[in-house]
């Protein structure tokens, strides 16, 4: 098993029921927490999302003709 990080940061979040009994389901199955399944499915998603690109800055207007007082 992965080591737990040292600084964790506490969520809440609301589900769905149907998903919270499921993932219910999933941690008794495993013997495992329910938190400990949530964070499992946490780390695969992100480990299977694309990261997201870098937003560009807006570009900047030019001053081209305007001339200040």
């Amino acid at each position: 098993m992965n080591e737990r990080p040292r600084k964790a940061t506490r969520l809440t979040v609301s589900l769905e029921e149907q998903d919270y009994r499921t993932l219910n389901d999933i941690a008794v199955a495993r013997d495992a927490s329910l938190s400990w399944v949530i964070r499992q499915a946490i780390r695969q998603f992100i480990e299977t999302t694309p990261e997201p690109k870098e937003q560009q800055a807006p570009p900047v207007a030019s001053d081209r003709g305007h001339r200040s007082p």
